[in-house]
């Protein structure tokens, strides 16, 4: 069963949904935000008890005067975990969640008891181009997100009420506010992930177009003691294109740095 709540962070209201029974694992969520099916997700919360908040702007939580960037992101979701009261939590980011996961990290390993990055952004990489989710057609996109046959039902999905269409563009928004200037990255990101001092598992789709498995490649390497593992016939939303392999892949690391 699902329970949604709103939590009040120095003024702004975040929509938090938890799910699932066992360890809390925080899921921060990528560009695309959260769909009303999350077929990933309820995979992984047959072993963990799921914790996936809207970030700011996204979804039904609320704009925040507080967060301009996405290091505001990371000690924005510090504070949300002060205020859910976890000392240290798994944690698993998608995209643009992996992003902000590896900020938090830099700053507050601790706060951690794992790391596994999803197609995370925030690297750059010269020399290997990315995808564009925001100059190209509708079929494009879908085609840079899905390698399998749930396409066209995720989009359907988010054309399904005139409310989920308002959150599908608020998303859009809100993802080009936060991954537009620069593109995707942080580009002094790489100068501190030697503080990433948390077991780290890097996931990648091995068809992802949006960012390339280099860049997965070059993460585990960065990362201090990090793995990488492929995931085949996906492409950028892995969570929804191989909802199994995506849960677990994040269930085998979790679960070796639990033992």
């Amino acid at each position: 069963m699902t329970e949604s709540a709103v939590i009040d962070l120095r003024g702004s209201k975040v929509h938090v949904q938890r799910f699932g029974r066992g360890e809390p694992l925080l899921f921060l969520h990528g560009l695309q935000g959260m769909s009303e099916n999350e077929p990933g997700l309820l995979e992984l919360s047959e072993r963990y008890e799921i914790i996936a908040p809207d970030h700011p702007g996204f979804g039904r939580s609320d704009v925040s005067d507080n967060v301009d960037d996405v290091k505001d992101l990371a000690i924005f979701y510090l504070d949300l975990l002060d205020a859910l009261k976890l000392d240290a939590v798994h944690v698993v980011g998608q995209c643009l969640g992996g992003w902000i996961a590896m900020e938090m990290a830099i700053y507050a390993s601790h706060r951690f008891k794992s790391l596994t990055l999803v197609n995370s952004a925030g690297l750059r990489l010269k020399g290997v181009p990315r995808g564009d989710m925001f100059v190209c057609s509708e079929g494009e996109l879908l085609k840079l997100l899905f390698a399998g046959e749930g396409a066209k039902a995720w989009l359907e999905t988010w054309r399904s009420s005139p409310d989920r269409e308002d959150i599908y563009e608020r998303n859009r928004a809100a993802a080009a506010k936060f991954s537009w200037s620069p593109r995707l990255c942080n580009p002094k990101l790489d100068r501190w992930l030697h503080r990433v001092k948390v077991p780290t598992h890097v996931v990648w789709s091995e068809g992802n177009q949006v960012i390339p498995l280099a860049y997965g490649e070059a993460l585990r390497d960065m990362i201090p003691g990090a793995s990488l593992s492929k995931v085949g016939n996906a492409a950028h939303l892995v969570n929804l294109d191989q909802p199994k392999a995506f849960a677990r892949e994040i269930s085998q690391f979790v679960g070796r740095t639990a033992s």
